[in-house]
This record gives structure tokens, C-alpha cells and sequence, in this order.
């Protein structure tokens, strides 16, 4: 009974899946308005040729996890 009513909070598009966007929301909340235009502001530098998406090759362009 617990997991199924943790299940309905965590499956908020109701696919049967929890991806990462909902299990981080659960978890966190949403982001306050600062740290969205933050994270878009971050979002812009990555994507280069302003297509909407990221490949893995530009990421690596920009960052560096040492």
C-alpha cells in the first residue's frame, strides 16, 4: 500500500515509468525562479547551434567533471 501511493506521486505523466525530471521533482520541488534562470542561462551556453537539444559531444566541449 505505501510503494502504491508513493507509485501515484512519483508517476505524475502516468506512463508506468518514472523518468528522472518527475523522481527529482518529487523529491526537490520544483526550482524557484532563480535557480530556472540559471539553469537556463546554462542551458544556452551549452547548445550552440540553438537547436533545443545538446549532444554529448558539445557538452564535453564545456565541461570537465575532475
Amino acid at each position: 500500500q505505501d510503494f502504491e501511493s508513493l507509485w501515484l506521486i512519483l508517476d505524475d505523466s502516468k506512463s508506468d515509468k518514472v523518468d528522472y525530471g518527475e523522481f527529482t521533482r518529487a523529491v526537490f520541488g520544483e526550482m524557484n525562479e532563480y535557480r530556472k534562470a540559471f539553469v537556463r542561462k546554462a542551458y544556452m551556453k551549452l547548445d550552440f547551434n540553438k537547436t533545443g537539444s545538446v549532444p554529448m559531444v558539445d557538452i564535453r566541449k564545456c565541461y570537465c567533471a575532475k
